[in-house]
Formats: C-alpha cells, sequence, structure tokens
C-alpha cells in the first residue's frame, strides 16, 4: 500500500508539472486569458459499484451494486491542453446484506456478520472530443487504488474475508451538462483493472453536481 501511495503522489506532481508546463500552450490554443488555463471543477455525488463478478450479465440486477455506507464521491479537475483535463476522485461506498460480491452473497451487519466497504482514489486524463461548452462528453483513461474491506459471506458465515487493496488500471467516459457558468451536472461511469493475481475487476458509475471556478 506505501509503494501505491507513493506511485500516485508521483502522479499526481508530474500532472501539476505537465499543467505548468502546457498552461501558456491552452491559452494559446483557445484564446483565453489567465483563467482559461487554472480553471478549476469541482464536484460532489452519489456513486454505486459492482463487483459481482458478473461480467456483463445481469447488468441490471440492483444486488449486484453497492449502494450502502457513505455511497459519495468528491472530484477536482483542472485544464492541462486543450480539450484535455486531469481529474482527482475520491468515493466510498459499502456492500450490505444481500449484495452479491465477487460471485458471493454478503453476510451483513444487520444479520450479525460485516459489510463490505470500499474507498477508492483515483486519477485520470479526461479527453474532450467535441467543441461545446455546454454538452461536454469526455473519454476518461487514469489509475487509482480501490481498498476492500473485510467482510463474510452466508456461505460461510463463521470465515470472514480479509481486506485488500488493489491498484487499478481505468478507463470510461462520462459528461459534463453545464446549466449555467458555474453550476453543471456530471455522469461518469469507469471500468477499473486490477493488477496482480488477486486483484479484483470492477465497475463503477455516478452522478453529480459541479462548480467551476
Amino acid at each position: 500500500m506505501k509503494k501505491l501511495s507513493l506511485l500516485l503522489l508521483g502522479c499526481v506532481l508530474a500532472i501539476q508539472i505537465t499543467s505548468a508546463q502546457n498552461e501558456q500552450d491552452f491559452i494559446e490554443k483557445t484564446g483565453g486569458g489567465n483563467d482559461a488555463g487554472s480553471q478549476w471543477i469541482f464536484g460532489l455525488g452519489i456513486n454505486t459499484a459492482n463487483n459481482s463478478d458478473a461480467q456483463f450479465e445481469d447488468l441490471f440486477n440492483s444486488d449486484h451494486y453497492a449502494f450502502g455506507g457513505v455511497p459519495l464521491y468528491i472530484s477536482a479537475e483542472t485544464n492541462i491542453a486543450n480539450k484535455w483535463a486531469a481529474k482527482a476522485v475520491l468515493s466510498s461506498n459499502r456492500w450490505n446484506d444481500g449484495k452479491v460480491y465477487e460471485g458471493q452473497t454478503i453476510f451483513g451487519k444487520s444479520e450479525g456478520g460485516n459489510d463490505a466497504g470500499y474507498l477508492a482514489f483515483d486519477i485520470a486524463a479526461n479527453y474532450y472530443f467535441l467543441n461545446s461548452d455546454r454538452f461536454m462528453p469526455y473519454l476518461s483513461g487514469g489509475m487509482g487504488v480501490s481498498h476492500f474491506g473485510d467482510y463474510q459471506t452466508e456461505n460461510n458465515t463463521e470465515v470472514g474475508v480479509d481486506p485488500t487493496d488493489v491498484f487499478t488500471f481505468n478507463f470510461g467516459l462520462g459528461v459534463n451538462v453545464w446549466i449555467s457558468d458555474q453550476w453543471g451536472i456530471n455522469l461518469n461511469t469507469l471500468g477499473k483493472w486490477g493488477v496482480g493475481t488477486n486483484s479484483t475487476n470492477h465497475h463503477q458509475s455516478s452522478i453529480g453536481v459541479l462548480y467551476k471556478l
């Protein structure tokens, strides 16, 4: 976990350096002033995660999606080049009783067991491929660390599954819809592919409110 944290810290520093190097180029391409090169967008919303191990089956089965505990996310995004932005997201969630997690049904706290907690920190580069100021779809690629808490399953209520931290490569898409100069709505979905033999693949979707400085 320490090595992964250092790697993420290095990525964040690299993004800041890249942002500084490309600020003048971004201003020249967009024709904007100082604000165009240092624009920040902050987000707050809800999220849901699917780690059911069902692949593309039962995508609309609510039992496969975590939406417990504090299912929130916060985000910060800044321009780094023409049509490119760097984004960081911190999110949390929880698989409660009856939710399907890696093919097993959670035996949660309300039944005397333990829910499966989830905490993730992700960084991404977003590419906005349309020339629009209101409807702004994008493609997203990046990496992150996901923490999965210990839990119990209905198949084996006496033995808990240990918590694990997974480094992931993330790819997805989303859209920002601006309803005013400062306020907007974000829709986002990401596939997260774990690195390592004991890692897990999952996907996460979110909806939230944006505020532009």
